[in-house]
């Protein structure tokens, strides 16, 4: 109880004490009411205080277990996030303290994994583009050099490609629909 209370408390106390002696019940009666809904707040507040640091408690160990499990996982799968990326993650889910910052984390790891898998599923994807036969040979044709370097790189590392592919489509202007037609990817 603080210390405001704890003297307007005792303030009230003596004068109910006063008003009984002096004959004066009605005024008792009425701060002993105020006394009364007094200590009722008071419980109240220390009530809450408890639930609120019950539930940043329970918050931090679930923000502890999460940031573990993330941990763990990322050890687990780190041959499929590059160096830099993982020590990224890694750096910050040890300064993470909420679910808040966890979060993009989270969907950092989640977006990797994603992108491994379909890198890794095996299947071949064809970069050829839709060119009319004529173009398609000569040395200055930079869509069939463009392609045959990405089946290239492909076959070393397919990661990279969908790394690539989410860069391309992300600086790529959204009303090109020919660009997106003929592109090699």
């Amino acid at each position: 109880m603080s210390f405001y209370n704890e003297t307007l408390r005792k303030n009230l106390q003596e004068k109910v004490a006063y008003f009984r002696s002096a004959g004066l019940n009605r005024e008792a009666d009425l701060l002993q009411a105020r006394l009364k809904s007094l200590a009722e707040q008071s419980a109240e507040n220390a009530a809450n205080t408890s639930a609120a640091s019950q539930k940043t408690q329970t918050e931090n160990a679930v923000v502890k277990n999460i940031r573990n499990n993330l941990q763990t996982k990322l050890t687990a799968e780190a041959r499929r996030f590059p160096e830099l990326e993982k020590q990224y993650i890694l750096k910050n889910l040890n300064t993470a303290q909420t679910l808040k910052e966890l979060k993009p984390l989270r969907i950092a790891y989640m977006e990797r994994l994603l992108k491994s898998n379909r890198a890794n599923r095996g299947e071949k994807i064809s970069f050829k583009p839709d060119i009319d036969a004529d173009l398609s040979t000569g040395p200055y044709n930079n869509e069939k050099i463009f392609g045959e370097a990405l089946q290239l790189i492909y076959s070393q590392d397919p990661l990279w490609i969908e790394d690539l592919k989410e860069l391309y489509f992300s600086i790529m202007p959204l009303s090109s629909a020919i660009a997106i037609s003929k592109s090699p990817l």
